[in-house]
């Protein structure tokens, strides 16, 4: 048999295609890993040994055997004059490689060590600004007896190559440019802070030096009266009349004259020039002088300023010690006469005038206005600094993130890590075609591959192209109000408060005023009332009561209690829910006569009609902070009266100065209803037990993966994003004093007009005879929608046979209701009641058995349109305006 040979030959397989990474067995590119700590530190610990071989060699002079001569021969033939600094840069790079970590991003010091050390070495070379004695017209280039004391070869050759080019004129000002340019990425600062730091200094130095000549002008003139006065002569002998005028060195004027007395009417002898013929001395009295303040007059600011860069290195013993003696002085002043103003004489101050309902007059005369004391930065205690994230555990938990995520087929890498005070966020960058939910998924199993307890993914972060993983840190750090408090500016608003610290560690305030109302919520123990307090704290720091007045709510009695004793103080802290109710009811009647007062002046808001009142010379409104903290009592108890009253003060209340803080820990669709939710925009949201909680308080989840113990959500008014916060904590040691500093100032001047139970006006029982919000298929609807546990408008229509308006009309009813989500795009509307609420719900629907408490419910334009016609006012009985003026003025309230 004849066997058939192949002659095409054995088969060849494909050549392997160049340019593609290999793959590991996930099919995954293989991620090239860092250089490992230990390798850096043994690198740094290199540099640092041969830097101080270096110092013993170039510095001492010690002889360092042959290769020490080399190397010094060696630089200074490379480096020249800039040999010196070579042991210098050698510890900078030892210290860079072992704490790179720990150290911000060193790129732009490294380009502005390099341009500078590139500018020294052509000055040294060049001679430029009479370096190393300047360059001689007779030195040729790369002459080897010219590098040690200039700039070596490196400097020649860049002498050499900008001189050819740009001739040496051109030389010296590129050595100019590098210098110039090191300094500034070095410092990190611009040109044109340079040039407004040092006109702002040569301004501060001018008028220091015009007040100091000014002062020492005066003091020349007082010394010639005094020895006009007390000699006749310049001889230097004779006595001195008791009743020569003193001197103040800090103000450059004369002191009040003093009436002498029968029983001390014996002359004093002082010796003002010495001896005659001698040289000329110093006399007692030019010795009590204090120092002449050249570089301006030190007022209250700057001694707290002071005291708050002191009190780091303070004990908290210290602390209390040197704020009860200042609470002590401030007590004996008040009983003296009350605290001085700045421009009060030196005399026994009149009698007090009776405190007016808002406190404003409180002045030792009519004419004259008290300047309130605001508490010390001493009051506030700082927390010890930690130690913070471990960067190798950091680092760790980094590769474990990236390693689980291709597990699961997710290819990302970390482009970034932010670490607060108990979270670090993670930012990851995915590969391209990589679907964002992938990771949102992925939360439990990145739970248990990192060992956290509970771990917030943002995908994405708000305004960057990545992904965040917030991960809880092994070791946490405690957020006081000391440490993020700062003194507000003149310009900045009375309800200014400080929150905590955000994600990135930097702290975090807010503008009541601009909120206007915020909701708190959580479950017990999250932090909620430590918010509060922390609030509240930060307002009386800085805010007098001529600025700020408070409404304080306490159904539990023992939250607000501290706060029973400070001026700022409208009404007693009310812990009656019943008398809860009358209070927010006589808020909603100040807030309508501080309507009347703005129509009538032209005023928009509270802001406008201040700046019209100083300009006239007239008492300002102060701005009205109502805290409750807790909103669930007073919902079981009057739920119609105060639900009614809240949303009325918010709707209207923003632009008269009235703000609500409402606080509770029943984050439940009964307490915080729809409509409620609709004009409070401003949410904080502490730890909750579920998802349904965190969407009742911030319309979205995130709020169940908190950690508690102040870690709370922050979403700001007119945003959709939140913003996660470490409360700050304040102790009650601290309240104490901030409230013990403002007590001894003076007693609080309640209004007991505003616990009284208001009858309601003509106007206000017309309108509560219609409902626009009620609809004869409501209960229907509502029956429907818990049955099926869908919402829609197209079920309702039909089901219920109706047209398409009317059934959006019922959504949108049982959306303000609280009975079903809002609108979210393409997602279906969520059922948020149960059967169990059914009896609740439907006996708020029918109005026989309740009757609506106000017109336009969850409507701003039908209640804003109540206001706003030209009608004929309707006569009402007249109301005390709540202002800061003495004169007991009444208002009458003729808007529709």
């Amino acid at each position: 048999m004849f066997v058939r040979r192949n002659r095409r030959g054995p088969k060849r397989r494909p050549a392997k295609r160049a340019g593609k990474p290999a793959k590991g067995k996930a099919g995954q590119a293989e991620i090239k890993q860092p250089m490992d700590q230990r390798q850096l530190d043994l690198i740094g610990l290199g540099c640092a040994l041969l830097g101080i071989y270096l110092v013993f060699v170039l510095y001492l002079g010690w002889d360092g055997g042959k290769l020490g001569t080399g190397i010094r021969d060696g630089l200074e033939y490379l480096f020249g004059a800039l040999t010196l600094i070579v042991p210098l840069a050698l510890f900078a790079v030892a210290a860079i490689v072992t704490m790179r970590p720990a150290l911000p991003a060193v790129r732009p010091l490294r380009t502005g060590a390099a341009l500078l050390a590139g500018g020294l070495l052509l000055a040294l070379a060049a001679g430029t600004l009479g370096l190393a004695g300047g360059r001689p017209r007779g030195v040729t280039y790369f002459d080897p007896g010219w590098f040690p004391e200039h700039g070596g070869l490196l400097g020649e050759s860049l002498y050499w190559a900008s001189a050819t080019l740009l001739q040496p004129f051109g030389a010296h000002l590129i050595a100019i440019f590098a210098l110039a340019g090191g300094l500034l990425l070095l410092t990190g600062t611009s040109i044109a802070a340079v040039l407004t730091r040092s006109g702002h200094v040569i301004r501060q130095a001018g008028s220091s030096s015009a007040e100091a000549t000014r002062v020492l002008a005066r003091r020349g003139i007082l010394e010639e009266e005094a020895t006009a006065v007390g000699h006749g002569d310049t001889d230097g002998f004779g006595p001195v009349d008791d009743r020569l005028p003193a001197f103040d060195p800090e103000t450059g004027e004369l002191a009040a004259e003093v009436e002498p007395s029968e029983t001390d009417a014996s002359p004093v002898e002082v010796d003002i020039w010495g001896e005659r013929g001698g040289q000329p001395t110093v006399s007692d009295r030019t010795e009590k002088l204090e120092p002449i303040p050249i570089f301006g007059d030190r007022g209250p600011d700057d001694r707290q300023a002071d005291g708050a860069a002191e009190r780091p290195g303070d004990s908290s013993e210290t602390i209390s010690d040197d704020f009860d003696e200042e609470l002590t002085e401030l007590e004996d002043e008040v009983k003296a006469g009350g605290p001085a103003s700045e421009n009060d004489d030196t005399g026994p101050a009149p009698d007090q005038l009776p405190l007016t309902p808002m406190g404003k007059k409180r002045g030792a005369t009519v004419a004259a206005e008290v300047k309130y004391r605001n508490p010390p930065l001493k009051a506030l205690e700082r927390g010890t600094r930690g130690a913070g994230p471990d960067p190798a555990a950091q680092k760790e938990l980094a590769r474990k993130l990236v390693e689980t995520l291709g597990h699961f087929g997710v290819e990302a890498s970390i482009v970034g890590v932010v670490s607060g005070p108990h979270v670090s966020r993670f930012e990851l960058q995915l590969a391209p075609g990589t679907k964002v939910k992938k990771v949102s998924e992925l939360a439990n199993d990145l739970a248990y591959a990192l060992a956290s307890t509970d771990i917030r993914i943002l995908a994405p972060i708000p305004g960057k192209q990545a992904v965040g993983v917030e991960v809880p840190n092994s070791s946490r750090n405690m957020v006081r109000l000391g440490d993020i408090y700062a003194k507000p500016s003149v310009k900045a608003s009375p309800l200014l408060a400080w929150l905590g610290k955000g994600i990135d560690g930097k702290p975090v305030s807010t503008d009541l005023a601009t909120m206007p109302h915020v909701l708190v919520a959580g479950t017990t123990g999250s932090g909620k009332s430590g918010c509060v307090n922390a609030i509240l704290s930060s307002i009386l720091m800085h805010s007098s009561p001529n600025e700020v007045r408070l409404v304080l709510v306490d159904p539990k009695q023992v939250e607000l209690n501290h706060y029973e004793a400070v001026p700022h103080l409208l009404t007693p802290v009310v812990t009656n829910p019943k008398l809860a109710a009358n209070v927010l009811s006589n808020l909603i009647a100040e807030m309508e006569t501080r309507y009347g007062l703005m129509k009538g002046s032209r005023a928009r808001n509270i802001a406008d009609y201040n700046a019209i009142q100083e300009k006239a010379g007239e008492p300002k409104l102060p701005h009205i902070l109502c805290v409750i903290d807790e909103l669930a009592d007073l919902m079981m108890v009057a739920p119609a009266d105060v639900e009614a009253s809240i949303i009325r003060l918010a709707q209207k209340s923003r632009a008269t100065g009235i703000h609500l803080v409402l606080a509770t820990q029943r984050p439940s669709t009964d307490i915080i209803t729809g409509t409620i939710k609709v004009n409070i925009p401003s949410r904080i949201a502490f730890a909750v037990s579920s998802q349904t909680d965190s969407r009742v308080i911030l319309d979205q989840g995130g709020a169940e993966a908190l950690l508690g113990q102040g870690d709370m959500l922050f979403r700001g008014p007119g945003t959709s994003k939140l913003q996660r916060i470490q409360g700050a904590f304040v102790t009650e040691e601290e309240i104490a004093r901030i409230t013990d500093y403002w007590s001894a100032q003076g007693e609080p001047e309640f209004e007991q007009e505003l616990l009284n139970e208001r009858e309601p006006g003509k106007e206000e029982a017309a309108e509560g005879e219609f409902d626009p919000d009620q609809d004869d298929l409501l209960d229907q609807a509502i029956q429907l929608v818990v049955d099926t546990e869908t919402a829609s408008v197209s079920m309702i229509q039909r089901r219920l046979r109706v047209g398409y308006t009317r059934a959006g009309r019922l959504v949108d009813m049982l959306e303000r209701r609280g009975v079903i989500s809002g609108y979210e795009g393409s997602k279906p509307r969520q059922v948020l009641i149960t059967a169990a609420d059914l009896p609740r719900v439907l006996a708020g629907s029918d109005p026989r058995a309740e009757p609506a408490p106000e017109a336009g419910r969850g409507r701003e334009s039908e209640d804003a349109g109540s206001t706003g016609g030209d009608d004929p006012p309707a006569e009402a009985e007249p109301v005390t305006v709540l202002a800061g003026n003495g004169d007991g003025e009444t208002v009458d309230d003729d808007r529709d």
